[in-house]
């Protein structure tokens, strides 16, 4: 069985890929949608794994403690890393919240049985039947308002967080960098000769 700083890793790397090709395809519909639904599912799957009590997936790694933060020292000091880390999880969720309270199931094929399930009446059940039109101006107005626009700064916010995440592992904790991106950890300190024929 895959021990627990494996899965870590394998879970990074999905989210990561997931919300790159989210954020890439910002303009493409369906798509994106979908993406965004496989964000929230790795979300939840999360969530779930960090109340199963392993301390290396709990919830308390987002949480910044600034006890015994000194100058010296203060760049690699945990608590940096864990407020880069909370700032990228808060956008995830909001991006991720915003876009499904947008999309209300419809790129997922559950748009039209939320609907009916909000119907009170016969007469409106026949009315939400009628025409496509009415589906097509529904989609419009969940474009306005103030959803779509917080969803796109979160989604620069989340961006943003992400870069300075990259940036600060590269420079103050490249091993972790390096494992987490599957890259190997560095050439051997004495590499045997190479051998001639």
């Amino acid at each position: 069985m895959m021990n627990i700083m494996n899965r870590v890793r394998l879970y990074h790397a999905l989210l990561a890929v997931l919300a790159i090709g989210a954020y890439l395809t910002g303009e493409i519909d369906p798509v994106h949608a979908w993406l965004g639904y496989g964000v929230s599912a790795v979300i939840v799957l999360r969530l779930l794994w960090a109340l199963g009590g392993e301390r290396q997936a709990g919830l308390m790694r987002f949480y910044p403690n600034f006890g015994a933060l000194k100058l010296k020292g203060a760049a690699t000091h945990p608590a940096i890393s864990r407020v880069l880390m909370l700032g990228i999880a808060l956008c995830l969720l909001t991006v991720t919240g915003t876009g499904i309270a947008m999309d209300q199931g419809r790129s997922i094929g559950l748009g039209s049985a939320i609907e009916r399930a909000s119907v009170q009446s016969p007469a409106e059940l026949r009315y939400a039947d009628e025409g496509e039109e009415d589906e097509h101006e529904g989609e419009e107005q969940s474009e306005e308002g103030p959803l779509p626009e917080v969803h796109e700064l979160a989604g620069n916010l989340l961006l943003a967080f992400v870069g300075m995440h990259v940036t600060y592992l590269l420079l103050f904790k490249r091993p972790l960098a390096k494992f987490m991106l599957f890259l190997p950890r560095g050439a051997r300190k004495n590499p045997a000769p190479p051998t001639s024929t």
